[in-house]
């Protein structure tokens, strides 16, 4: 198995992460009647990287990294449902903190779904409010979390 970080660098890269997340995060189950917005001005910011998890050079996860002080903040961490538990996640997380460390990121921070905390408190996150604004949003119900790198 060859798993590779990539950034999204055409349209079937932005499709691959659309499609993901519709089947991940943005289910009518978990929203119902949100309508997902393909163009949502958090992802057109450059500054917001944008990355598909590729196995064997098939993208199976995505994940967005937006800047933060002296680190980033994860944001719509996902796997495909098929692939979920079966520790694509680790490497997914492994990988983005290899990215974040060589551009001298010192923390990293994300909003949790409840179901997802026991996760990545196995990979040494930490619960900690770090922005209430935060839970305006669709991430009301969340966790903050945060970890060094």
């Amino acid at each position: 198995m060859t798993y590779q970080l990539r950034e999204l660098a055409s349209p079937d890269d932005w499709e691959a992460m659309h499609r993901i997340r519709l089947e991940t995060l943005f289910t009518q189950e978990r929203h119902p009647g949100l309508v997902y917005d393909r163009a949502h001005p958090d992802d057109t910011e450059p500054a917001h990287r944008k990355f598909l998890l590729m196995l064997d050079g098939v993208p199976i996860g995505t994940t967005r990294l937006d800047p933060r002080d002296e680190g980033g903040i994860l944001r719509l961490v996902a796997i495909v449902p098929g692939l979920q538990r079966q520790g694509h996640g680790s490497v997914l997380e492994a990988l983005l903190i290899d990215y974040a460390r060589a551009r001298g990121m010192k923390r990293l921070w994300l909003n949790a779904a409840p179901e997802a905390v026991g996760f990545y408190e196995k990979l040494g996150w930490t619960p900690q409010v770090w922005d209430e604004e935060e839970f305006v949003s669709f991430a009301r119900d969340c966790v903050q979390m945060t970890k060094p790198i």
